[in-house]
């Protein structure tokens, strides 16, 4: 039953995600990081489906947009928050770097949409703290900005457009 509201209030939260951001594909705004590592780029997109087209985000509030914390009955706590990304790589280390944190039962960051969706338990763990484990590891959210030498050590493909700020 624990597993099942879990999955409930995640995927109620990942639709909301959907509807407040728009889709970002890999190189936006990436317009000289494409020309310098075109191939990578290319070939980022071209997994995603993407090709060469690039859509752009939606205003810096929109982008920032965080829905709604939603509680379970169990004290498990449900989360949408804007983490900053390009591809299934960005997937891989976003999700991982919440893999072993105390607290947290669940994470899935969406590409498209660029919302992780967190379960939490509260007492264990912020939304304060999971968006420094992942700033840690390259990824700015809408409060955390990853540190500079991290961010330019990700693959060229994870090197999304950083918000201003």
């Amino acid at each position: 039953m624990k597993q099942l509201t879990i999955l409930f209030a995640l995927l109620f939260v990942g639709a909301l995600g959907l509807q407040a951001q728009s889709q970002k594909a890999c190189c936006a705004g990436k317009k000289a990081a494409c020309a310098k590592e075109a191939s990578a780029k290319k070939a980022c997109c071209a997994k995603k489906g993407k090709g060469k087209a690039c859509a752009k985000t939606k205003s810096k509030a929109e982008a920032s947009a965080v829905v709604g914390p939603t509680t379970a009955d169990d004290g498990i706590q449900v989360a949408a928050i804007r983490i900053y990304g390009n591809c299934g790589m960005c997937k891989r280390t976003i999700e991982g770097a919440l893999k072993d944190v105390d607290g947290v039962e669940k994470a899935n960051w969406d590409i498209s949409s660029g919302m992780l969706s967190v379960a939490f338990v509260p007492e264990q763990v912020s939304k304060d703290d999971i968006k420094a484990k992942v700033a840690a590891v390259g990824y700015d959210s809408d409060t955390h900005r990853a540190p500079d030498e991290v961010y330019n050590a990700l693959h060229a493909c994870c090197q999304y457009e950083r918000p201003k700020g």
